[in-house]
């Protein structure tokens, strides 16, 4: 454990426990402690991607205050998974969504632990304007040239496979309205979807409009990064328990079953590889177990090959060949990444190039890696969602 993080853990049970006993250190009643308690004490799990501005600028509480309460410089490090105490008399406003979650009920103590939304509840059913399904796409069949047909590959043998997934999930009790992801930094909160729940940001499918019931469908999902997207991820931390979040997973849990407790999914976004160098076969053996967990759980595993050249092809080629052994949904982006300036990747050679404007009218959307990244895995969700509701007991 690292000295920051030590400090902040230390930190938030002074906070708890102070508010627990007087000056003299005996232990106040239940109505003393909630009269003289410091109220609105907040203590706030680090999220990947946080930084004390942007938290400060969250809770509506001075930066220097927000330091110097948790013995951090202003441009300190945040690791993910540390806790910071925010000072009182703040009204937070944490990760917004459009599904309405029960109300929290107070803790017994003074302090509230906010967290993201870990566990989506299943919506209340709204009327959602779905496509024909025995209508033609009903937006363009190219991308850049690449037939849609290739970029999302769902053969006969996928699409009943994909039917019997789906079938053993909801015997299972999964949200039929929920998916996760599971990968590296290519697929992190900001960049990978989130735009695409209410409260994210403004965009345009343009011509791809008839991914709006697809998106209205997942709300909830498509911002939330859950426990199972971490940077540097291999195939060989995946089940691997000390790869998982201390904060959410049980002891001696693996992130991957950890995501599924935690969310209940129907579907699985597996963007998976670019930290696999030089190790073929231990690569294609965790990808197999990735693939062979999820089908036992009642989960559709939607194979994302990756746009880097870091291992050449052979990353792609064993995730090409998994999902048609496996007979689940592949994704292969790799495709599309071919038709972008420098494989739509930045000058590290692995993370994509940004487009913040998620605006599919403008050509430059079909020019960044991020742009055709999210639409491509819009559609493949889409096709995806499609075979499920070809069974007339799966309409909502």
């Amino acid at each position: 454990m690292s000295p920051t993080t030590f400090l902040s853990r230390l930190a938030a049970l002074l906070l708890i426990f102070g508010a627990m006993f007087g000056a003299v250190g005996g232990l106040r009643s239940p109505s003393t402690l909630a009269q003289s308690a410091t109220p609105g004490a907040i203590v706030y799990i680090v999220q990947t991607g946080d930084t004390l501005s942007s938290i400060a600028a969250r809770f509506n509480v001075p930066l220097a205050r927000l330091a110097a309460g948790n013995l951090l410089a202003e441009d300190a490090a945040l690791p993910a998974g540390m806790m910071l105490i925010i000072p009182v008399g703040v009204s937070p406003s944490p990760f917004p969504t459009n599904t309405s979650a029960p109300s929290a009920t107070p803790m017994a103590t003074s302090a509230s632990i906010i967290t993201p939304q870990m566990v989506t509840p299943i919506p209340t059913a709204a009327p959602i304007i779905l496509p024909n399904m025995t209508a033609p796409m009903p937006g363009p069949e190219l991308i850049n040239d690449i037939p849609l047909a290739q970029i999302v590959s769902l053969d006969a043998e996928t699409r009943a496979n994909v039917r019997a997934i789906f079938a053993r999930g909801q015997q299972l009790g999964r949200n039929p309205r929920a998916f996760s992801k599971l990968g590296d930094s290519t697929i992190e909160s900001p960049y990978f979807l989130d735009r695409f729940d209410v409260g994210q940001g403004d965009y345009n499918l343009g011509a791809f409009a008839y991914l709006q019931p697809l998106i209205d469908y997942f709300q909830g999902s498509f911002s939330r990064q859950g426990v199972a997207v971490v940077r540097g991820l291999h195939t060989w931390s995946v089940f691997d328990p000390m790869w998982a979040n201390d904060y959410y997973c049980e002891p001696r849990e693996t992130m991957l079953a950890c995501e599924f407790r935690l969310h209940n999914p129907a579907y699985l976004f597996v963007r998976l590889g670019s930290n696999d160098l030089g190790a073929p076969t231990a690569t294609e053996r965790n990808l197999r177990d990735v693939i062979e967990f999820s089908i036992e759980n009642g989960v559709i595993p939607i194979m994302g090959t990756k746009g880097d050249r870091r291992d050449g092809t052979r990353a792609n080629d064993i995730i090409r060949r998994l999902a048609d052994e496996y007979n689940v949904p592949l994704w292969d982006y790799d495709l599309i990444a071919g038709t972008l300036p420098g494989r739509g990747v930045g000058s590290d050679g692995v993370h994509l190039t940004t487009w913040y404007a998620h605006d599919y009218t403008n050509p430059e959307a079909f020019r960044r890696g991020y742009g055709v990244h999210n639409l491509t895995a819009l559609i493949a969700l889409y096709q995806t969602w499609m075979v499920v509701l070809e069974a007339d007991d799966a309409r909502p």
